[in-house]
């Protein structure tokens, strides 16, 4: 069976449960976001197995799930928690977590100990936390009540110029559609990349990727966020589609190349081989982990500038 056909029956079967995770929503989308973090983060890990760094992978997987639970429960409106306790405990983690491993590095015998602490942060910080903007989109409006314990702030709706407050279903639909349009950006880049790429992008970092595979990706991306707004009729202002959709393709990319960096460091073509055709969870992530986060960003500042 060629690659090809590989990634096309993994693609075939794994959007359609993609998106019904993503519209079931609750505790299961939850759970999933957790269980790819950790595949994630596990990968990672592994990438330094034949280094002399080792770092503690059981520690970060567990201070990753920890923090991603935290802020699950800081969206659960209908948890009887107080948010602001919640949010303590949740900033505690974070400051700690690079003194604690310290102490766990130093007790214990293995060499290197702030290369290992470094990069055992860097993963629970990037992975981890990046996860963290999945579970912000998906539950949007329980994030912007989250953020109104906290002070006034520009309500979702009026942000993105919409004449009603914005509830789950908008939110499905925008996780939806960004994800849709992360698809078909790396499917114009690959596709239209292998058939017509002439020019290399980043030698250096990936070989195959190439100038004209990029500007596909880019025009894949602002095509396919309008096609998809269009058909999941999503409320959203035209500027903002082409913002969102340009960070898809630009932003989007670079991450791919970033994760592409991190693989040619150590001499590997996937993460892993969990996924048929298309490598590993850090493979099939490594755009989505630049721009969830990017939009999310943009949202938070948006929402507390006024």
């Amino acid at each position: 069976m060629s690659e090809l056909t590989k990634r096309v029956l993994v693609a075939a079967i794994g959007i359609p449960v993609a998106v019904g995770i993503v519209y079931l929503g609750g505790f299961v989308f939850f759970l999933v976001v957790v269980c790819f973090s950790n595949l994630a983060l596990w990968e990672f890990y592994s990438l330094f197995s034949g280094s002399n760094l080792k770092p503690a992978g059981t520690f970060g997987l567990i201070v990753s799930t920890l923090l991603q639970t935290l802020f699950y429960l800081l969206l659960q409106t209908k948890v009887n928690i107080d948010p602001l306790d919640v949010s303590i405990i949740f900033c505690l983690v974070l400051l700690a977590t690079p003194a604690l491993l310290v102490f766990v590095q130093v007790w214990s015998k293995r060499a290197n100990t702030t290369q290992n602490t470094a990069v055992t942060v860097l993963g629970i910080y990037w992975l981890g936390i990046s996860f963290l903007s999945l579970l912000t989109i998906r539950f949007l409006p329980e994030f912007f009540h989250f953020l109104r314990n906290f002070g006034q702030i520009n309500e979702a709706h009026l942000i993105f110029g919409i004449n009603y407050p914005i509830d789950n279903n908008w939110a499905i639909k925008l996780f939806i559609v960004i994800l849709g349009s992360i698809w078909i950006c790396d499917s114009f880049a690959y596709f239209i990349g292998k058939a017509y790429g002439k020019h290399k992008l980043a030698p250096k970092v990936s070989p195959k990727k190439t100038w004209e595979g990029a500007i596909a990706g880019y025009v894949g991306a602002i095509l396919g966020f309008l096609v998809l707004t269009i058909l999941f009729n999503l409320d959203l202002p035209l500027g903002f589609q082409f913002l969102f959709a340009s960070v898809i393709g630009i932003i989007g990319q670079i991450g791919d190349l970033a994760e592409s960096k991190i693989k040619r460091e150590f001499n590997v073509k996937d993460s892993s081989a969990l996924l048929p055709g298309h490598g590993g969870v850090l493979d099939r992530f490594d755009s989505i982990l630049f721009v969830y986060p990017t939009i999310t960003l943009i949202i938070v500042l948006l929402a507390i500038s006024g």
